[in-house]
């Protein structure tokens, strides 16, 4: 676990001292006052993952890293991730650009939705065809009438 917003400086201190590491990142689309930025985030916020084995390589330098705040542990013992996880993860990496790629959900038409982001967020809305590869038809129900709204995939939150 890291100190807020410090993943990528834990990361690069202990790959300075050894250690294998894995830093997921993703890309997202947010509203910004100047209009729609793309931001950098962590997969998983204040995480990052460390390949070691304890018996050969001793985990207390790991502590005092600049960046880190703890190592997760259950009764004592340094949590551990499973292979198969890790490479799920390493899986959906981007080659060239090192992000990790989200899958969209799959929808069919029909499909009642809840949106996550934006002007429209918290409302339920019916999935209505896919608008080119990032982005969706919806149908809102607004004022007593069904209206079409186009929106980025990335505002659709779970299946209702």
């Amino acid at each position: 676990m890291t100190k807020p917003r410090a993943e990528a400086e834990a990361q690069m201190c202990l790959m300075r001292q050894g250690f294998a590491t894995l830093f997921p990142r993703t890309r997202r689309t947010v509203r910004a006052a100047s209009g729609m930025v793309v931001r950098t985030e962590s997969l998983f916020p204040r995480y990052l993952f460390l390949q070691t084995d304890p018996a050969l390589q001793s985990l207390e330098p790991v502590r005092s890293t600049r960046g880190v705040s703890t190592i997760v542990r259950f009764g004592g013992e340094p949590a551990r991730v499973p292979d198969a996880v890790i490479e799920q993860i390493k899986a959906r990496i981007d080659l060239y650009d090192g992000f990790v790629r989200l899958a969209a959900p799959d929808l069919a038409p029909g499909t009642p939705v809840k949106i996550n982001e934006g002007p429209f967020s918290g409302l339920d809305a019916i999935f209505s065809a896919a608008h080119g590869n990032d982005r969706v038809r919806l149908l809102l129900t607004m004022l007593g009438s069904e209206r079409e709204v186009i929106l980025p995939r990335s505002v659709l939150g779970a299946r209702i």
